[in-house]
């Protein structure tokens, strides 16, 4: 009798382990983990992150020098940025990545390429350039973007009369950015924010300056995409 009941235990153990692997097959999943900082010129603190990607969601919450980590379980890119804190919403986006570390740096900078990325693609809204295949945008349609609008802002820059703040950098993607009080502290891109943005925004002449530049180099999607999510 004592063996029939540890035959049956032992069954049982091997159910037990057999129905572990299946559910818990997801323990070794890849991670993605988008990473940035947001800031107007100033640090957003206490801003809510929503992180939307091709595949996966995450959320979290900025720290109080802007900065932001969202960890996605089998996520896949690129990845719509969201942060929201009262009535400011900015966004950005990421690269196709799939593994490892991607950057989202979130300003009016890349809220405005983000919103030009919606026009040229033709999209209903920033979330379709994540959840419609059609109009999910390259990595070289990123590079194109930033790249274009740069030159946007760096004119901006000198109609100001501060020629010494030339940008060259990924203004999704760059690493070390540092959103400083002032306008004496931080890097290139945090002195340009602090030049650039009043009262949280672009000037329209400059927002429609990007959206023009941003149209003008990223490619419309293929005949009969649409909109839609």
């Amino acid at each position: 009798m004592k063996a029939i009941f540890k035959k049956v235990g032992q069954a049982a153990l091997v159910l037990g382990v057999a129905t572990l692997v299946a559910c818990g097959g997801g323990s070794n999943a890849p991670v993605l983990t988008i990473s940035g900082v947001a800031a107007t010129g100033l640090a957003i603190e206490g801003g809510s992150v929503a992180v939307q990607c091709v595949s996966g969601t995450g959320t979290a919450t900025t720290l109080a020098n802007g900065t932001y980590s969202v960890s996605v379980t089998n996520g896949q890119g690129p990845c719509l940025v969201t942060v929201t804190k009262g009535a400011l919403v900015l966004r950005s986006i990421t690269s196709k990545v799939t593994s490892g570390t991607a950057i989202a740096n979130v300003t009016q900078f890349s809220d405005a390429i983000v919103t030009a990325l919606v026009t040229a693609k033709g999209a209903a809204s920033p979330a379709a350039l994540v959840t419609n295949a059609a109009l999910v945008p390259s990595d070289a349609n990123l590079t194109a973007a930033s790249t274009a609008v740069i030159v946007k802002i760096n004119e901006a820059l000198v109609a100001l009369n501060q020629p010494t703040l030339p940008l060259n950098t990924n203004l999704l993607g760059q690493s070390g950015f540092v959103a400083a009080t002032g306008t004496t502290a931080g890097d290139a891109l945090d002195k340009a924010l602090d030049a650039l943005v009043t009262n949280d925004r672009l000037a329209p002449t400059l927002t429609n300056s990007i959206n023009s530049s941003v149209v003008a180099v990223v490619p419309k999607p293929p005949t009969g995409a649409t909109g839609a999510n």
